[in-house]
């Protein structure tokens, strides 16, 4: 037996070996504690390290996206009124508690308020639409004489040539197609009246229809 060996009362035994393993395994039980804490002290070394905050974020936001539909813009929005939220409230809630979950649930309230007020705000939005369609039914359609000036002259030119388009027909052709327009006559009535078949009038008709928008659309109003 070497001098070493003699003076080691464990160098046959393996029981310093074995020592040496608790201890090790206890300093890794000691790091994975700290690393599993949850607790204020824990979350505000979070939230001041911008990796782990952005870890933090990236899971609240996945969450928001998959349970209630919430896009990542407003999902950033809403966790940093969590996060201000959380400073002004964590006072009431012992410092050991797991404040992460405390967090993660004010994140919840928050999306269940932005899916409510969104969800006021579209019916808000519908009550005025249908509401401006029944009153204003000129205005809805964007036709409010009272509008915009350059939709008002936008209008009024194409009003102009669609007169001037309609005026460049044969005085028989644009007296046919303003009676029909004007309801003063039915096909039937306008077809007695000129004494003629309804295939000859419908023939004529379409030609006067394909003139007038032919003319139309070079003057770009269609």
């Amino acid at each position: 037996m070497s001098a070493k060996a003699r003076h080691d009362p464990h160098a046959d035994s393996g029981e310093g070996a074995r020592g040496k393993d608790a201890v090790s395994g206890s300093q890794k039980n000691d790091a994975a504690g700290r690393s599993e804490e949850s607790n204020h002290r824990a979350l505000m070394g979070a939230l001041a390290d911008d990796a782990r905050t952005a870890s933090l974020f990236a899971k609240v936001c996945l969450l928001a996206r998959a349970r209630y539909g919430i896009l990542a813009q407003d999902a950033e929005d809403l966790f940093h009124e969590s996060v201000v939220t959380y400073l002004a409230v964590h006072q009431r809630y012992p410092p050991e508690d797991n404040h992460f979950g405390i967090l993660v649930g004010i994140f919840h309230k928050k999306c269940l308020e932005f899916l409510d007020h969104q969800q006021r705000m579209g019916r808000v939005t519908q009550r005025f639409v249908a509401r401006l369609v029944a009153e204003r039914p000129d205005l809805a359609r964007g036709e409010d004489p009272e509008g915009a000036a350059v939709d008002r002259v936008v209008r009024g030119e194409d009003a102009e040539m669609i007169r001037a388009a309609i005026a460049s027909l044969s005085a028989e052709a644009r007296e046919m197609l303003l009676t029909l327009a004007e309801g003063r006559m039915t096909r039937l009535e306008l077809v007695e009246v000129l004494g003629i078949n309804r295939n000859t009038f419908d023939t004529r008709l379409r030609g006067v229809r394909l003139r007038l928008r032919r003319v139309l659309a070079d003057n770009g109003v269609i």
